[in-house]
């Protein structure tokens, strides 16, 4: 049970999960608690994930995780740290004090000992908050060679080609993952953005409702909702866009249920909603484009209508 759950938080903590909505302190946490549990610190981990939980009572991550935890010390007691390659212990502890260079030397010193393969997966971790996405690739593809079954290390590189753009390459490393770990949602809400990207529809709703059983977040919901609007289903997914509202208010959602009010052919409430796309945006063309054009379809039917 320790096993799976230390693979649990390790890949959580790879994936910053929110790539939409996240919060910078909480996901610093989460990093921290990932780190803890690497050395076999579990109460560490378990402080940590208390200070999220002051700071988002409602984040539901850091109760499962640290139920997950505490029942690891009910159960073993022994610690992890024989087993890890102790560069990434003295990483760990650079990456605390916020000295990045120690952390990165100590971690290419445990790319040449015992368990390397650790030692690359978070260089590939290191480079992928970097965004220096090729030398995260080349890190976790050296953690797969150092060692095949270490299944973190795919769902890393599978999420740097996500973020990559390259969405077809992201889908093998994927399936490598869940024929490990079958019951993880983050891994087939992945797999379902790629496809979706793809214009893979219909398997991009299939995974997308595997993620939403194991685990139903608004952002698996935003997800189908965006799956719907692709197959015309423009009420339906503005019903969802809507009720995602409660927990997340972003310019890409107006934006969205703009495009189901369009399409629905209420221009009025789809001005309304790109009105607050807009003002929820940095600079977008786009979104000023498709508002002016609502606009001048409305006050074409006005004028329209007087002349009646």
């Amino acid at each position: 049970m320790k096993k799976i759950i230390l693979s649990t938080i390790l890949i959580l903590a790879i994936c910053n999960i929110s790539p939409v909505f996240s919060n910078e302190i909480e996901d610093d946490y989460f990093d921290i608690v990932a780190n803890y549990c690497v050395v076999g610190d579990y109460n560490s981990a378990i402080e940590y994930l208390d200070k999220i939980i002051s700071l988002n009572p409602n984040n539901q991550r850091a109760y499962d995780l640290k139920r997950g935890l505490s029942h690891v010390l009910s159960g073993d007691k022994s610690s992890f740290v024989e087993n890890v390659n102790p560069y990434i212990k003295k990483a760990m502890e650079y990456k605390r004090v916020g000295d990045e260079q120690a952390e990165i030397n100590a971690l290419f010193e445990g790319t040449k000992g015992q368990n390397a393969y650790l030692a690359y997966y978070y260089l590939g971790n290191f480079y992928r908050t970097k965004n220096d996405f090729q030398h995260a690739l080349d890190a976790y593809n050296a953690s797969s060679s150092a060692r095949s079954d270490f299944a973190p290390a795919y769902l890393g590189n599978a999420i740097v080609l996500y973020e990559m753009g390259k969405y077809e390459a992201a889908l093998n490393p994927l399936d490598k993952y869940l024929t490990s770990n079958p019951n993880d949602d983050l891994a087939y809400a992945i797999k379902s953005r790629a496809e979706f990207a793809l214009g893979m529809i219909a398997q991009a709703k299939r995974d997308n409702a595997v993620a939403i059983t194991i685990n139903d977040t608004p952002e698996y919901q935003f997800d189908k909702a965006k799956i719907l609007y692709k197959q015309g289903s423009y009420q339906e997914a503005k019903d969802i866009f809507k009720n995602v509202l409660k927990d997340i208010q972003t310019s890409k959602i107006y934006e969205y249920m703009g495009l189901c009010d369009y399409a629905l052919g209420d221009y009025f409430a789809a001005l309304n909603d790109f009105d607050k796309a807009i003002l929820l945006s940095n600079d977008d063309e786009y979104l000023e484009a498709r508002y002016n054009e609502i606009k001048a379809i409305l006050e074409n039917r006005q004028n329209e209508a007087i002349f009646e």
